[in-house]
């Protein structure tokens, strides 16, 4: 059986939409959970939303 890589969360910078990868925040039987980055590495906003949000978020 072949390996699945794990897909880690991505998360949108509100400011400037940027897309970042999610810091493993903590390790798990079932997988890893991720947290977003401090802040946009991009433009320095510190507001980053979960990709899965992004359609709905309101500014």
């Amino acid at each position: 059986m072949a390996h699945a890589p794990e897909m880690p969360e991505k998360y949108v910078c509100t400011a400037c939409q940027t897309i970042h990868a999610g810091t493993v925040s903590k390790r798990t039987e079932s997988g890893h959970e991720y947290e977003a980055p401090a802040e946009c590495g991009c433009c320095g906003e510190s507001e980053l939303v979960p990709e899965k949000n992004w359609p709905h978020f309101q500014p």
